[in-house]
């Protein structure tokens, strides 16, 4: 049994506030286990100091290398490499830059070890990555198709190809869904922008797209029934994609209210697609601001101490209406009733069928150690409030220009 860890840390990154040396032993790996006893077999550390990375995704095929038939595990951390190990024994096969990197100029075979390249020299962060969401080998075409993101501030930047990269596709936004491979030549993905899409396999060629109205962060799968095959994609902005990145980075302001479905397609399906409608929600009137602009503040630091901001942000970056059902609400957005029950719902986890816990007790893999005290919630609810009024006298603002202007 083969799987990856992540980083050695807690909480959503590496030990900070600990110092710890050495290899940091079997974190940023790929590790092999005898599946009957559970009894450790190898392992390859894809990590670099200051560099921990995670291996999502391994991809288990046959491959010729040098001639000759292998067996392999491949991965593509976040660090930017292509690696290929032998499966049954875990020794570095290739390890090779799908794209530019700045870190590393190549690694050793026979000491598994990268060449690294000094900050002095240039050496530093990789901005174009491969992160959670999966790839995928056609053993048809001989080739990997991997999903990456560019993490630069609203970067256009051309993705500068490694060794290994035969083609790009590039797309709208950074951040977009899974890819999937199948027989018939094709590589389907869905975007951020809400676009499904079939390119061809062996050139990169898109072949057919749907706009279905909702951003794409999900993996599609392929299946049949009776001897016709079917394409299945959730769409809708959701999920634990929703802490990776800012709101701009995985959706559009229109895709990103777009409604959670479950959609199938096949060949010569005759179904009219029911394309929703893009509607923008008024802000609701908040409550009346009682707190005082030290404790709103206050509730602005606690907001981001709590993750808060991963899944509903901050400001204008959240999803521009009160969303239910698979998607995260925008917290300006919130109803009355919200407002009300503030307390039971954040501290007591009343909404935990929902994917809200409650914070009095919160999840100990991402807050160990933590308890939210009620003053800490009221302090939260107080930004909140002053949020919801900017935006609400925002809205009202420009309502009256319009009618001015009219």
């Amino acid at each position: 049994m083969i799987f990856g860890t992540a980083g050695a840390g807690v909480d959503y990154g590496e030990l900070s506030s600990i110092k710890v040396s050495g290899d940091k032993l079997f974190a940023g790996c790929i590790i092999a286990v005898n599946a009957a006893t559970g009894e450790y077999a190898w392992h390859f550390q894809t990590s670099a100091p200051g560099l921990q990375t995670e291996n999502n995704h391994i991809l288990i095929s046959d491959l010729v290398i040098d001639g000759e038939k292998r067996h392999v595990a491949m991965t593509v951390p976040k660090n930017g490499f292509f690696y290929a190990l032998d499966a049954k024994t875990g020794k570095l096969l290739s390890a090779k830059p799908l794209v530019k990197v700045a870190w590393a100029s190549s690694y050793n075979l026979k000491t598994g070890r990268p060449v690294e390249v000094p900050l002095s020299q240039g050496g530093g962060k990789q901005w174009t990555v491969h992160n959670w969401w999966p790839m995928s080998y056609d053993p048809g075409t001989g080739l990997v198709y991997v999903p990456s993101t560019d993490q630069r501030s609203k970067s256009h930047a051309a993705v500068e190809s490694g060794e290994w990269m035969k083609a790009t596709v590039e797309e709208p936004i950074p951040t977009n869904g899974g890819v999937l491979s199948t027989a018939g030549n094709l590589v389907f993905q869905g975007q951020g922008t809400g676009e499904f899409a079939a390119y061809a396999a062996d050139s990169g060629k898109k072949f057919w797209s749907i706009q279905t109205g909702s951003a794409i962060e999900s993996i599609p799968v392929t299946y049949t029934v009776k001897g016709e095959q079917y394409v299945l994609t959730p769409v809708g902005w959701g999920s634990g994609s929703r802490l990776f990145a800012p709101a701009w980075t995985m959706a559009t302001p229109q895709s990103k209210r777009g409604p959670t479905r479950l959609l199938a397609f096949k060949l010569g399906a005759t179904t009219s697609f029911p394309v929703p409608p893009d509607i923008v929600p008024p802000v609701p009137k908040p409550p009346q601001q009682t707190a005082s602009q030290e404790v709103i503040r206050r509730g602005e630091k606690l907001y981001v101490t709590w993750v808060c901001d991963g899944c509903h942000s901050p400001g204008t970056d959240g999803s521009g209406a009160w969303v239910l059902d698979g998607a995260v609400p925008d917290l300006r957005y919130a109803p009355p009733e919200v407002h009300s029950q503030w307390q039971a719902i954040v501290l007591a986890g009343t909404h935990w069928d929902k994917g809200m816990p409650g914070f009095a007790d919160p999840p100990k893999f991402a807050f160990p150690h933590m308890k939210m005290t009620a003053q800490e919630a009221e302090a939260i609810h107080a930004y909140v409030i002053d949020q919801a009024w900017k935006a609400y006298s925002g809205e009202q603002h420009n309502a009256h220009n319009k009618r001015e202007h009219y």
